[in-house]
């Protein structure tokens, strides 16, 4: 199922310990959605029903998003730019296969309160659903993949047909990676993100010790209700958070949008087709600092000022611009209490397979904005190792007399070879 925010796409690259070819042929078949429209199983449901959307889901997804954008603008005088809604499906995906403490602090982190691993899948159900489609003239596309080691699978058939049925995640084959993964997430950002795994890490992804990888993408387009004239667009003066000025390409509208004058800021937004979408611009008063400002702001203040916009005529300027953003969340998400998640910490993820940890996490974003509408992409990585090392397997004591050899492994050379029958023998 398709559109247009690009949100993010989450790579798990998850070590793993255990599986076989054998334990893989006992794995329930998986029904793979057809990426060119079908919905998850789960998302074609609630759809059918018409299942309203929990707003506690939306609400931890909100909560999330701007504690952890808070955490990254502290220090930072560059533009942030993330997507707390592909973020959360990734995140929460993986508290599907969590459990005990690492559970708990991903809950916590995730703003999830009360709401179970079930409860979460249901809600995301019913949000992708409502989602899906939501306007002639914004492109929103939700999608996910899972990609493993086909012929020796640790992953548990548990997680994955949770993952497929409601997330839709499609199987790809691990030995492929990173430039199968690459490739389809350019396809499903329409090549805003090319690269979301490092192309010269090959052979880490294809080792033993890499269990799966777990993408998750966003991909919006949208087209402003009005579109802003472009021979409207001047360069025009812009104050920067140090004080000094450069100039930019501003577009200019005049018309009728919902509006609040607050105590300290103005606010506005900017619909997109039908209105359904809509971009809130919030603009403190001149002199305030924007990280400040920022980090006063909640989830439950920006409903609050959502419900008191009234549509009010006025003229609006918007710089064109294109902000990008790449950072390493999981400083961050330690931060905010998920810390046990992380390696070397010995986190629980029994529900995805045995002994497994997230090593990293990684996020990038583009935001385009022009006179026509938005374009936005993004993606984000998690690499997931090994919280424990593997039993040994055999004992070997060279205690008697044995073979051994010199050998160039390039080519296969023995440059010495020998057998040893007395250690202590000097000839």
């Amino acid at each position: 199922w398709c559109g247009s925010l690009i949100a993010a796409c989450v790579a798990v690259a998850a070590g793993g310990c255990g599986g076989n070819a054998a334990d893989n042929a006992s794995q329930p078949s998986v029904v793979i959605p057809d990426p060119n429209g079908s919905l998850p199983t789960a998302v074609a449901q609630a759809r059918e029903m018409d299942a309203a959307v929990d707003p506690a889901i939306t609400t931890a997804d909100n909560a999330f998003g701007i504690q952890l954008l808070n955490n990254l603008i502290s220090g930072n005088a560059g533009n942030v730019a993330i997507s707390p809604l592909s973020m959360s499906l990734l995140l929460q995906i993986l508290y599907g296969g969590a459990a005990g403490t690492t559970a708990q602090a991903m809950a916590l982190t995730l703003q999830l309160g009360n709401l179970t691993a079930q409860d979460v899948n249901s809600d995301n159900a019913a949000l992708q659903a409502s989602l899906a489609a939501p306007d002639p003239n914004v492109q929103l596309t939700i999608a996910n993949s899972l990609w493993m080691h086909l012929t020796n699978n640790p992953v548990l058939p548990s997680f994955t047909a949770m993952d497929a049925t409601y997330y839709g995640a499609t199987i790809g084959d691990l030995s492929g990676a990173p430039d199968n993964v690459n490739g389809r997430v350019a396809s499903e950002t329409a090549g805003l993100i090319t690269q979301i795994l490092p192309p010269e890490a090959a052979g880490y992804y294809q080792s033993p010790s890499v269990a799966a990888v777990l993408a998750n993408t966003i991909y919006f387009k949208g087209q402003w209700t009005s579109a802003f004239d472009t021979n409207q667009t001047t360069l025009t003066p812009f104050t920067l958070s140090g004080g000094g000025t450069e100039s930019v390409e501003m577009m200019h509208q005049t018309g009728s949008y919902d509006y609040l004058q607050g105590t300290g800021f103005q606010a506005v937004r900017i619909p997109y087709g039908s209105g359904r979408l809509s971009m809130l611009a919030i603009l403190p008063d001149p002199g305030t600092d924007l990280n400040t400002f920022v980090a006063g702001i909640t989830a439950e203040s920006l409903g609050n000022w959502i419900t008191q916009l009234q549509i009010s005529y006025g003229t609006i300027a918007l710089p064109r611009f294109t902000a990008t953003f790449g950072a390493p969340l999981s400083g961050a998400l330690t931060t905010l209490g998920m810390g046990v998640a992380f390696c070397p910490n010995p986190a629980n993820f029994s529900g995805i397979g045995a002994l497994t940890c997230i090593a990293d996490v990684e996020h990038k974003t583009v935001v385009e904005v022009n006179e026509t509408g938005t374009t936005a992409a993004g993606a984000t990585t998690g690499t997931v190792g090994i919280t424990a090392v593997q039993a040994p397997q055999y004992t070997m004591t060279m205690n008697h007399p044995f073979f051994y050899a010199i050998r160039d492994d390039k080519t296969g050379a023995l440059v010495f070879i020998g057998v040893l029958q007395d250690p202590n023998a000097l000839n």
